[in-house]
C-alpha cells in the first residue's frame, strides 16, 4: 500500500494549494498499476484528501467525489478537514479570506457543520447524494 497526497482534484483548489492538476496523479496511478501487475504484487494506492481547504466549496467536493469514483475507482474513507497551521499560505488564506498572491477574495468555509458536510460528501458511497 502506498499513500499519495493529491489532497484535492479541482483546479481552483489545487492552484491555491500550489499543487499540480490531476493529470500527474492519473499518470502516476497508471504507471503504479502497470508496474504492480508486471511485478505480480497486490499493491494499491490510498489517497490523502482534504475537505474545507480555503477556496473549496461543497460543490468542489461533489466533483472530487465524482473524480475519485470514476477515475481512481475508490471511495475515500479517510478525509481530513483543513486545520490552519502556523506559517503556511493556506492558513494565511484561511484567516484573511484572500489569495495572498493576487489579493482576490476567496471563499473560506468556517462553519464546523458545513466543514463536516464537505467531508461527508466524499466519504458517502454514492457520488450524487449531495448534488
Amino acid at each position: 500500500q502506498l499513500k499519495v497526497a493529491p489532497e484535492h482534484t479541482e483546479n481552483n483548489v489545487l492552484d491555491l494549494m500550489g499543487k499540480p492538476g490531476t493529470d500527474s496523479l492519473l499518470k502516476f496511478k497508471d504507471k503504479f498499476d502497470r508496474l504492480s501487475r508486471i511485478a505480480g504484487k497486490p499493491q494499491f494506492l490510498t489517497y490523502y484528501i482534504i475537505a474545507a481547504h480555503p477556496g473549496c466549496s461543497a460543490q468542489d467536493m461533489v466533483r472530487l467525489k465524482q473524480f475519485t469514483s470514476e477515475k481512481l475507482h475508490v471511495n475515500p474513507e479517510q478525509v481530513q478537514i483543513f486545520t490552519p497551521t502556523p506559517s503556511t499560505y493556506s492558513s494565511l488564506m484561511y484567516y484573511t479570506e484572500l489569495d495572498p498572491f493576487t489579493r482576490r477574495p476567496i471563499f473560506v468555509e468556517k462553519d464546523s457543520r458545513r466543514k463536516e458536510h464537505q467531508k461527508d460528501i466524499v466519504t458517502r458511497k454514492a457520488a450524487t447524494e449531495f448534488s
